[in-house]
């Protein structure tokens, strides 16, 4: 599969490559062909004039056609050319080519004239023993005579066509070699591309199926900000959270473990001292009763815990979305614990202010009870707890806040982390690290954010942000990502209650 995928990658590369060099070559081809026949037809045309002077000078000392003839074959198979000269009727009086065929030969050229742009020739095509040939005649030079007193002499230089049109031949040989040289070259480049862009993922694949086998600790290296890297850092968040949530889970399952097997002991042996009778008076069963009461309530918390968790997670949490006074909701589950805050010498204090808004009253209430709760449970004796409430553009702002140690700086991006506890020595109430993801969980299915501050100069504040609009259709955070303002720190144990 990965091999095939590197072979389509090269193939691909390839082909766009060939293409690109084949249409690039027919360019080529289309646009020097001319060029270069135009060069070979100004080479052929700049031999006349030298040409024509040579033969005025033998003509002025008096040589002989046949003696002129001698003295122009070997400059003319120099230059591959045929001269010949026309008398004033155009017909050939003399000819350098092998066997002088065409002498006699009468050729349709006409007077000399200017050629184009000023050039000094003029060039004819013509036609003669079944081949093209190019007649080039000088414009400048002046035409020889024979002898004193005879017609005026005009050289014509004779070229095969096919030797003017072909000049651009020359040029294929040198193409065909850059040609290679390019497609050599874009092989290699293609091979170390399509291995760079494999490579990434045959090592995704090597480490998803370690992952599966229960190695979580395995890495992809990053190189470089493209889509591979990307998806490489991705996937690299991904092995870490998915390695993390198991460990989280082992964890989980060996304090449920711990924390249901001393109430299941305490259940046992005092439902088996009732059943035996052992009790020695009704305040004796009562006190036995209450205590096999409040070992089952733990228990029954905390499976309530996972099975809300469960629900969010299957998408079967709906909420019921009314106008509610969020100052009225978080006063009266202040009211609640008014209680528990007296027993620990700490004080409520509240600055409410943000009106009504759109949500799930019970939801809501469910996340300021368990904020609430902690902040309570974690604040020093003889400090307060503040409650503030207030709006910021569409959104409305609550924070809760107390002035306990700080949470540590490498466990507040794990605090809303399912079953995760900052400090498990610390463990108070039997609480399972539950609470703040399910406060997580319904902030967010109401459209909001909850984020959380944490410092020793300024204490611990969780600050929750819900749109006075209500939950979006799609029960997403709204996409306004504007951090709410004068947002203090936080300092809650990474645990919560229920």
């Amino acid at each position: 599969m990965l091999l095939s995928l590197r072979l389509r990658l090269m193939v691909a590369f390839l082909s766009v490559i060939v293409i690109t060099l084949t249409f690039a070559s027919v360019g080529a081809v289309v646009l020097l062909r001319e060029q270069q026949t135009e060069f070979a037809r100004q080479r052929y045309g700049r031999l006349v004039d030298p040409f024509a002077l040579r033969v005025q000078q033998m003509e002025r000392a008096g040589y002989p056609l046949f003696r002129i003839r001698s003295e122009l074959a070997d400059p003319a198979s120099y230059y591959e050319v045929r001269l010949l000269l026309l008398d004033d009727t155009n017909q050939v009086i003399l000819d350098t080519g092998a066997g002088e065929e065409m002498l006699g030969v009468t050729l349709a050229i006409d007077q000399p004239s200017a050629g184009p742009q000023g050039q000094p020739y003029r060039a004819w095509l013509a036609h003669w023993q079944q081949q093209d040939l190019y007649l080039f005649v000088s414009t400048t030079a002046s035409p020889a005579r024979s002898e004193p007193g005879s017609e005026p002499m005009r050289l014509v230089i004779a070229v095969p066509a096919s030797d003017v049109t072909a000049a651009w031949d020359l040029l294929l040989p040198r193409q065909l070699w850059a040609g290679s040289l390019a497609f050599v070259v874009a092989v290699l480049l293609s091979i170390v591309v399509a291995g760079r862009i494999t490579q990434p993922v045959r090592a995704m694949t090597r480490a998803s199926e370690a992952i599966a086998e229960g190695h979580y600790d395995q890495r992809i290296e990053v190189n470089g900000h493209d889509e591979i890297a990307q998806l490489s850092r991705a996937f690299n968040r991904m092995a870490s959270e998915v390695g993390r949530n198991q460990r989280a889970m082992r964890q989980l399952v060996a304090n449920m473990t711990h924390d249901l097997k001393t109430p299941l002991t305490s259940i046992g042996g005092f439902s088996q001292a009732i059943a035996e009778g052992l009790p020695e008076n009704a305040e004796e069963y009562q006190r036995l009763g209450q205590v096999i009461n409040d070992e089952a309530g733990h228990m029954g918390a905390l499976v309530d815990d996972l099975l809300y968790l469960s629900r969010i997670d299957s998408g079967q949490l709906a909420l019921s979305v009314e106008s509610i006074h969020v100052d009225d909701l978080v006063s009266a589950t202040a009211d609640r614990f008014t209680f528990q805050a007296e027993s620990g010498d700490v004080t409520i204090r509240r600055e409410l202010r943000a009106g009504d808004i759109q949500g799930d009253g019970r939801r809501l209430e469910q996340v300021f009870t368990n904020l609430l709760e902690n902040a309570i449970r974690f604040a020093p004796r003889g400090t307060e707890v503040l409650l503030r409430s207030y709006r910021y553009g569409p959104s409305a702002v609550i924070e809760v806040h107390n002035g306990g140690e700080p949470i540590p700086a490498q466990s507040l991006p794990h605090v809303f982390d399912r079953f995760f506890q900052g400090d498990p020595a610390r463990r108070r109430g039997g609480h399972q690290g539950l609470g703040l993801a399910i406060v997580h969980e319904l902030v967010q299915a109401h459209g909001g954010t909850v984020a959380v501050q944490s410092a020793a100069e300024s204490g611990t504040t969780f600050t929750v942000r819900l749109p006075v609009a209500g939950p979006p259709p799609s029960g997403a955070p709204d996409a306004e990502g504007t951090p709410a303002p004068e947002a203090a720190s936080l300092r809650f144990e990474a645990e919560t209650a229920s």
